[in-house]
């Protein structure tokens, strides 16, 4: 049997040098590959979506699934990963810039992500919800359990409450660093965001949501009265009344706050925004 090459081979053919700034570090650990197919349970009926395939280690254990959608940022691997699997359709863009209601409906979404771009991509992910099923996603420890932290934690914060609004949390395997070409300085975490057929709480201005609640997080180690009222997104004497009407304590910090406090309290914000 053909020993299968080498992520460093591959790349060295390809003219291809890893990129720190777009956090290129290729899964070599066949262990890891089953891991993360185990965790996401995929079936033939799933429209699936790869993110950043580059070399297509995971994407040889989905190649098996009829429908499956190939989103690469890189050009000269859109070109190798065409030769390799045909049957797949090529995206060579940003996944940033995706539409993904144009790639299906009830989409499973994979992707091992760059954590300098991770932030910007669940957001995306988040935006798109109507469109996506389930996104299995691996991500560095740290920020993958921070986007699973509830309320109390130290990790709970803003990405935690945006995702969490319409995603429910699934954190899986924890991944060495050494499973990885270039071998990355810390290790990894899979989560699986299974969307919400509505979000957990309506909410009418959702902008708004997310402007107050990145504004209550501007000062975490401050009381939610402090930050929001050094934020200046309403007139400072405000703030008290706003927490008053929305029944929170002025005293309280944000990373207390549950997600139905946040929607009340930028519900009371919004009656007194400029």
């Amino acid at each position: 049997m053909k020993k299968a090459p080498r992520a460093k081979d591959q790349l060295r053919d390809l003219d291809v040098r890893p990129s720190k700034e777009r956090g290129q570090n290729f899964i070599i650990d066949p262990n890891v590959l089953h891991d993360i197919v185990q965790f996401g349970r995929p079936s033939a009926e799933d429209s699936i979506v790869e993110i950043g395939p580059g070399l297509g280690a995971l994407t040889g254990e989905l190649a098996r699934f009829p429908q499956l959608t190939l989103l690469e940022i890189e050009e000269k691997f859109c070109a190798e990963l065409k030769n390799k699997f045909p049957h797949a359709k090529i995206v060579c863009a940003d996944v940033r810039e995706v539409d993904f209601s144009q790639l299906g409906s009830s989409l499973l979404v994979f992707g091992n992500l760059p954590y300098s771009f991770s932030t910007d991509i669940i957001f995306h992910l988040v935006s798109h919800a109507k469109s996506v099923k389930r996104a299995v996603l691996m991500l560095q420890r740290e920020f993958a359990e921070r986007v699973a932290s509830g309320p109390g934690g130290r990790e709970y914060g803003s990405i935690s409450i945006n995702a969490q609004l319409v995603a429910d949390m699934r954190l899986g395997p924890i991944i060495p660093g050494t499973a990885f070409h270039p071998i990355a300085n810390v290790d990894s975490r899979l989560i699986e965001l299974t969307f919400l057929e509505r979000p957990r709480v309506e909410i009418e201005d959702l902008p708004w949501f997310k402007k107050v609640v990145k504004a209550a997080f501007l000062q975490r180690r401050r009381k939610l009265c402090n930050s929001l009222t050094a934020s200046c997104i309403v007139p400072g004497e405000q703030v008290s009344a706003a927490l008053q009407a929305a029944g929170i304590d002025e005293g309280r910090r944000a990373e207390t706050l549950s997600i139905p406090e946040f929607a009340r309290l930028a519900e009371e914000l919004r009656k007194h925004r400029a």
